[in-house]
């Protein structure tokens, strides 16, 4: 390759599409009842942004140190590193000034968003190079991720991370990943040789009967937080929007185990009208809630 990459390709190297998970750090905005405050909402918006740039970052380091895997498989070797769009060195290097620019922008809000920034780059960098091979930890570390970002917006708007937050974060990620590596078993057709390392250690447990238990964890936890959650002299209940919820945990499920489609939620959730459409149900109820 001669000469610098072009945009499209910087462009596809930070993978664009997988921002819609940064969405969960507006979480902490919302359940504080601050969406309506013009200065909070600027404050979360730049963590977003901030989550946004560090995701890419890593996405860029997950290229360079597996570009030599990823020339052997059918998709993945149409990634910018590995194809030769971009060198390995440029993408290393573009990788740094993302990181750089991630925390320079949390920065701005606070150091101690600044702060999560760094533990998440280093959990992820972790992941990349151990977590990933073991079963189960490579999962807990996804989830771990997700609550990172739901604590980077609470950081960002100066409130405490609720624990119902916490467990329906970590508990709906973990369901994801889990559909995420019941898909890639399922597409390999039990053969792990020469893939994900952590894949043999899936195939030995029943991923069915497991993110089914923690659907119902997550419902659970969520239903638990609906009842649990103050009014503040609201008129409506937060429990008006748990229909909303099961619809949707149950489009999941169904799109998973009828159809095989838990390998890219964040393409799922764009893609499948019903799943869609629910959430949109859901954050529609929730606002009607909070403003009640």
């Amino acid at each position: 390759m001669s000469g610098a990459p072009g945009l499209d390709v910087c462009i596809r190297l930070m993978r664009p599409h997988h921002w819609s998970k940064n969405a969960i750090v507006l979480a902490g905005l919302v359940f504080s009842g601050q969406a309506t405050d013009p200065a909070a909402l600027l404050r979360a918006l730049v963590a977003v942004v901030a989550f946004c740039i560090v995701s890419s970052a890593i996405y860029a380091f997950n290229d360079w140190h597996d570009r030599a895997e990823d020339r052997l498989h059918p998709l993945k070797c149409m990634r910018p590193v590995a194809s030769g769009a971009i060198s390995p060195s440029l993408a290393l290097a573009f990788g740094g000034l993302l990181f750089l620019a991630a925390c320079s922008i949390a920065l701005l809000i606070s150091p101690r968003l600044a702060v999560v920034i760094v533990i998440y780059a280093i959990l992820m960098l972790a992941y990349t190079l151990w977590f990933r091979r073991i079963a189960i930890l490579d999962v807990l570390t996804i989830a771990a991720g997700f609550v990172l970002r739901a604590l980077a917006g609470a950081v960002a708007v100066s409130v405490p991370l609720s624990i119902w937050l916490f467990m329906c974060t970590l508990l709906l990620a973990l369901m994801l990943g889990l559909g995420k590596r019941r898909s890639e078993l399922k597409e390999l057709g039990g053969q792990t040789e020469h893939r994900r390392p952590s894949l043999a250690g899936y195939a030995r447990f029943d991923l069915d009967r497991l993110m089914m238990g923690i659907a119902f964890l997550t419902a659970g936890a969520y239903l638990l937080y609906s009842l649990a959650v103050p009014t503040f002299g609201r008129e409506l209940p937060m429990l008006l929007t748990m229909p909303f919820v099961l619809v949707a945990i149950g489009r999941y499920l169904y799109l998973v185990f009828r159809h095989n489609l838990g390998g890219s939620p964040e393409l799922l959730l764009i893609r499948d009208r019903p799943l869609f459409f629910s959430i949109i149900a859901w954050s529609v109820a929730t606002g009607i809630v909070l403003v009640s």
